[in-house]
């Protein structure tokens, strides 16, 4: 619930709340490219779970409808939250396509308190090795970070190229450090 608009919503009132920190929801790219903000990998169809990447967006939202639960667009979150002061962390679990990719960090780039995270596989799935460096310019020229999962301080660019920062990176037992 809290990757829907309705848990968006609900959540305003923990914005007073000193155990706030920022406000977080996870994108996804569905097959037809339309980003979206939902949490899991799979969801239910038919009773049978399939992976969103396998959807076309129109798909997965009937999925959600069937499950009770509105299916946003990261536009649609974006419209909701653009013009919060808190902080903003778009979670990255999967953009496939370059399109999917510039469209993400060119939405957030004049957002001076929103950031990209991922962890360090899902990095490596969206952020493929062939265009990582594209992308890792694509960002610092927008002024764009994209950092770790829980080490909010921790470039996921700039450790993919050290081996050793890339190791630490991928730790779990360091988690929030």
């Amino acid at each position: 619930m809290e990757n829907t608009i309705d848990g968006l919503m609900n959540s305003l009132e923990q914005v007073g709340n000193r155990k706030f920190k920022y406000w977080e929801f996870d994108i996804r790219e569905s097959l037809d490219g339309i980003i979206f903000v939902f949490h899991d990998d799979q969801i239910l169809v038919n009773g049978e779970l399939i992976e969103t990447a396998k959807l076309n967006f129109s798909e997965i939202v009937k999925a959600g409808e069937d499950l009770g639960v509105k299916i946003p667009t990261f536009s649609e979150v974006v419209a909701i939250l653009d013009s919060r002061q808190e902080d903003v962390m778009v979670e990255v679990k999967e953009l496939r396509t370059d399109d999917a990719r510039r469209s993400v960090i060119t939405t957030i780039s004049d957002k001076s308190n929103w950031k990209l995270m991922a962890t360090p596989t899902r990095f490596l799935q969206s952020f493929p090795a062939e265009s990582r460096e594209y992308w890792e310019g694509y960002t610092r020229n927008l002024g764009v970070e994209l950092v770790r999962v829980g080490r909010h301080k921790l470039n996921l660019f700039s450790a993919s190229r050290s081996y050793f920062i890339w190791k630490f990176a991928q730790f779990k037992w360091f988690f929030g450090i």
